[in-house]
């Protein structure tokens, strides 16, 4: 089966409910900014038969929250990336210098508070539903091979959905306690706490949907748990550094979608988000940038969460900007209500990171546009 093959139209429902199982989409069928961060590193997960499908999957994906129109993979050019005459410039080997420290974190937070917090979120907001199946009645139409095989030539008459009443887990051994571990960073004792505070009509629910439950309970608990460390949280400096060669060669390839970019450190960017096209676009129409970069996922901060990987470093024009250096996020909304506590918790672990390791000569921001940047930067 050809890598790039399209997916046919009778997996999709199954696709529905696993991008909602692991919470790629939310409730109404959105893109969660999780989704997101896992689309733009193409690692959706996926089981063995979908496996064939994972670039057209993910490309269709992209193209919802980009609100570009979906290419197959194998009508895109794609390129090899070399970093360019830009990258070597003294402007963003100064800022490169001063940002490529690495820090680590210190948390400091009141298992008890935790422990109580986690047990009223799940209580209020853990829900696993039935199992269902789905049951479609109709008749085979005379067709095509292809039209076959896309399930096209059925014409459906009924659809009805079925509770599952047998228990499909019933030889099935879980570490529920373990698997929460590992996805929360907690200590067995802390989860053990959490467990056994909560109703026991939500701890049942365990019989459900195992994996379900954990996965979900293991996202309330992360939340709690991103909420209380914000406020609690040091970054401090040490002596390792990111290495450019590893950090600027480890995107080998772009989508060659756009003209030759001027202010870049590659010729072409690194991603086809409408959002960050428009960025850098700004960026390169902008008198006052110098020189920029769309940074590498290898380049993170750590964070009690995950590493988290800020978007762009800019370099201004110091006759013109007083504030230099920045280091941005580029994101769908400048509001803070619109990021769930996790996000929240990545970005104020960058902004901390940043004023730990150069003080106020590099800064960190959250920004939408680039027109919103400039409201952020003091033009002399």
């Amino acid at each position: 089966m050809k890598k790039n093959a399209a997916l046919p139209k009778i997996m999709l429902v199954k696709l529905n409910k696993l991008l909602y199982k692991h919470d790629i989409i939310d409730d109404n069928d959105k893109i969660t900014i999780e989704g997101k961060e896992l689309i733009e590193q193409n690692k959706i997960p996926l089981p063995a038969n979908l496996e064939p499908f994972r670039d057209s999957i993910n490309n269709l994906l992209k193209s919802i929250y980009t609100g570009e129109a979906f290419k197959p993979e194998n009508e895109r050019q794609t390129i090899v990336l070399k970093t360019n005459h830009n990258f070597r410039k003294k402007e963003f080997q100064a800022l490169w210098e001063k940002i490529n420290l690495k820090t680590i974190y210190e948390v400091k937070f009141e298992t008890d508070k935790l422990i109580n917090d986690s047990k009223t979120r799940i209580n209020a907001q853990l829900n696993i539903g039935d199992r269902v199946y789905e049951v479609k009645t109709g008749e085979l139409q005379d067709g095509t091979r292809e039209q076959m095989q896309e399930g096209s030539l059925i014409k459906e008459s009924q659809r009805q959905y079925l509770k599952i009443n047998n228990d499909l887990y019933t030889n099935t051994v879980y570490d529920m306690v373990g698997e929460i571990e590992v996805r929360t960073n907690l200590t067995r004792s802390t989860i053990v706490s959490i467990l056994k505070a909560i109703k026991e009509e939500k701890f049942l629910l365990f019989r459900k949907n195992p994996e379900e439950f954990i996965a979900k309970c293991s996202k309330l608990i992360n939340e709690v748990k991103a909420g209380l460390i914000i406020n609690n949280i040091v970054y401090h400096k040490i002596d390792e550094r990111h290495d450019a060669k590893t950090v600027f060669t480890n995107d080998k390839s772009a989508l060659r979608n756009s003209d030759l970019l001027k202010k870049h450190i590659y010729d072409y960017l690194t991603s086809d988000s409408k959002i960050e096209s428009n960025f850098a676009e700004a960026l390169e129409n902008s008198t006052e940038v110098v020189v920029y970069a769309k940074l590498p996922k290898s380049f993170y901060v750590s964070t009690p969460i995950a590493n988290y990987s800020p978007d762009w470093a800019i370099v201004f024009d110091k006759d013109k900007i007083r504030q230099i250096y920045f280091v941005t996020e580029t994101k769908g909304s400048d509001s803070d209500m619109d990021l769930r506590e996790i996000e929240k918790l990545k970005i104020h672990c960058a902004t901390e990171h940043f004023k730990e390791i150069s003080g106020n000569e590099v800064k960190f921001e959250k920004v939408s546009s680039y027109e919103k940047l400039m409201d952020i930067v003091q033009v002399k």
